[in-house]
């Protein structure tokens, strides 16, 4: 399994390289499917995800499921990028495994896996991320891992889970961590009880230029954060910023009054089907 798991890393560099990114920087895999010439659609349909191409290898295209939450989606199309950098023809995904966990016999989907973890979460992009917070990786608490998921647009356990795979904590560090759910963090950090729904942390230390969110989900932000356009409205305070809540799609912008941090926040309607590139439209054209 070493040699899939490097021929793995190997491509996930040589599409970072090919996309302009260093090993540090963050990946939004819609946009970067598009600059690569994929078409991504988001369909009404019970799979994770689909790579289809014409038998000349002409229109590339990949299918992910609307039903399921956004970072799973992330990973889903990472995957199925990966079935179409390594060449593996049309591939249907009823089920995607966490990152690193598909299964021991399948080595094309052990190997898009493992280039899909190293795409979204590249090793010294994490370990940066945590160091320039001042955070001990080894220690770190839920709220910190949840964090760094969000710089990296992935969920919360497939960061977990990716961690673990690669050593960088330990077995019963990633359990411990496992026992704390997204849902059980968004309940600490909004105790007034807003129905839980995916959302991102953005901190002071967050320096990405693009934030995607869906229509019910929530982004915390630092309180000197300021923000352009309806399509928010503030939620509440939380320990860690001030709650938002995502009520219509569009493009805002959102900005540190102090300079320090600028960024745009891309919101897409809530199980939205049709073209990614039209994901962010308020009327998407027919």
């Amino acid at each position: 399994m070493y040699s899939l798991y490097k021929q793995a890393l190997l491509k996930a560099d040589e599409i970072r390289r090919i996309l302009g990114l260093n090993m540090f920087e963050s990946v939004n895999i819609f946009d970067a499917c598009e600059i690569l010439g994929l078409t991504v659609r988001f369909l009404d349909v019970n799979m994770e995800g689909l790579y289809t191409r014409q038998s000349n290898g002409s229109h590339p295209t990949i299918i992910l499921s609307a039903l399921r939450p956004l970072p799973r989606r992330c990973f889903t199309c990472a995957h199925e990028l990966g079935h179409h950098v390594f060449e593996h023809g049309s591939k249907l995904d009823l089920l995607s495994f966490p990152e690193g966990q598909a299964e021991a016999n399948n080595s094309e989907e052990f190997l898009v896996d493992c280039f899909a973890g190293a795409l979204l979460m590249p090793l010294a992009g994490v370990q940066s991320e945590f160091a320039k917070r001042k955070w001990n990786i080894k220690k770190a608490s839920p709220i910190q891992f949840f964090t760094i998921a969000s710089v990296f647009s992935t969920g919360y356990q497939t960061l977990v889970t990716h961690c673990k795979a690669n050593k960088i904590i330990s077995e019963s560090q990633a359990k411990n961590l496992s026992k704390v759910t997204p849902s059980k963090i968004f309940k600490s950090l909004f105790p007034r009880c807003f129905e839980s729904s995916y959302f991102k942390i953005i901190d002071a230390q967050f320096h990405v230029s693009v934030v995607d969110l869906e229509v019910s989900n929530y982004i915390i932000l630092s309180p000197s954060i300021k923000i352009e356009g309806d399509q928010l409205i503030e939620a509440s305070e939380s320990s860690v910023g001030t709650g938002y809540l995502a009520i219509k799609p569009g493009i805002l912008r959102a900005y540190d009054t102090f300079g320090k941090q600028a960024f745009f926040v891309r919101i897409q309607n809530y199980a939205y089907i049709g073209l990614a590139e039209n994901r962010h439209l308020e009327n998407e054209p027919n």
